[in-house]
């Protein structure tokens, strides 16, 4: 048994933990051996001080270890992901450009979940949108075969999560979000080759950053815009972090001129963004069209290791779009997703 005094003790010194030792917690956590009041203690102190790049990978993988495998075989995959948490009615821009950059040729597994405060998250969208969410085995790999596209419910991968679900609302009572609302993005068991990851906190930037060089994932991107936005917007400027070998590097990406009010950005809940999905992959020029193919340019700009403000990759973005392949490729997935859950 873990000496849980010693490990309060340690989430609230300013060195945090070690890795050896938040390994030891996170077993006590997921095995449901630690009081939920002590595991919730844990999750407070950790957030007051202010998580490590340690404690975070270390999370990382214990969520990956525990994971359902994703049978993908020698493929690999890029993801655009955010860690949600802004609080406010935003449009799915991360999934939508996860179409678009597959329809550009890119193999994207798109990892997510539904919200958590609101019904807003990429799997409320995608519930919306009739697409089924929990699929069977095998079933993503030749979905990424026939549409270089396959979501990744978080739900359905991580059932460790589960037993850690009762310490986590506790502790929401007293902070705002856990390490754990860290993690999930980070915990794709499709295990993507490069990732455009946004933060909707400015505080998070180099954290998230510094763990995804511990992990090694060169050619990555995180992004922080503010007001407190996990994606490129084009209200302002974004500042990112690029992960190289040396380290993670500082970039700033600027807007467009003239930057777009950020009124004209915002989006709603699950029905409300299904309709401007639709209308997006449609072909509509409207504001967040473009902002769906800016941060689709940036990921296809790190897939292929060009800047993330590559102009070509964000004019291929812009007719994927405008010629109506996304849609189209949209289409073709959810209807092999429904025939792959009816077969199974």
């Amino acid at each position: 048994m873990a000496d849980w005094q010693e490990l309060l003790a340690a989430a609230a010194a300013p060195q945090g933990l070690s890795a050896p030792q938040m390994a030891q917690a996170l077993e006590e956590l997921f095995a449901g051996r630690c009081p939920v009041e002590q595991g919730a203690e844990f999750l407070v102190r950790l957030r007051q001080r202010g998580e490590t790049a340690v404690e975070l990978s270390t999370l990382v993988e214990a969520l990956l270890a525990r994971a359902r495998p994703l049978e993908l075989g020698e493929l690999a995959v890029c993801d655009i992901v955010g860690t949600g948490g802004s609080g406010r009615a935003r449009f799915n821009v991360s999934t939508t450009a996860s179409v678009v950059v597959a329809a550009c040729g890119v193999p994207v597994a798109k990892h997510g979940n539904r919200g958590s405060r609101r019904p807003n998250g990429s799997f409320d969208l995608l519930a919306a949108l009739e697409v089924p969410l929990e699929l069977p085995a095998g079933a993503h790999r030749e979905l990424l075969a026939a549409c270089n596209l396959c979501f990744v419910f978080a739900r359905q991968f991580h059932p460790a999560m589960a037993a850690v679900a009762p310490l986590r609302r506790l502790a929401g009572e007293r902070v705002s979000g856990t390490i754990f609302n860290l993690a999930g993005p980070l915990a794709n068991p499709a295990r993507p080759r490069a990732q455009l990851l946004g933060t909707a906190s400015e505080r998070h930037l180099q954290l998230i950053a510094e763990t995804l060089w511990r992990r090694r994932q060169h050619g990555s991107l995180v992004v922080w815009s503010p007001p407190d936005l996990d994606e490129v917007t084009l209200a302002g400027p974004c500042e990112a972090r690029l992960i190289a070998p040396g380290g993670p590097q500082a970039r700033r990406l600027a807007p467009p001129a003239p930057p777009l009010p950020d009124s004209a950005l915002a989006g709603g809940d699950a029905a409300e963004n299904a309709a401007l999905f639709q209308r997006i992959l449609a072909g509509e020029p409207l504001p967040l069209a473009e902002m769906v193919a800016v941060n689709a340019g940036i990921a296809l700009a790190l897939w292929r290791g060009l800047p993330p403000e590559d102009a070509g990759c964000r004019a291929e973005a812009r007719e994927a779009l405008r010629s109506g392949r996304a849609g189209e490729l949209f289409a073709r997935y959810r209807a092999l997703a429904q025939r792959l859950v009816q077969q199974a």
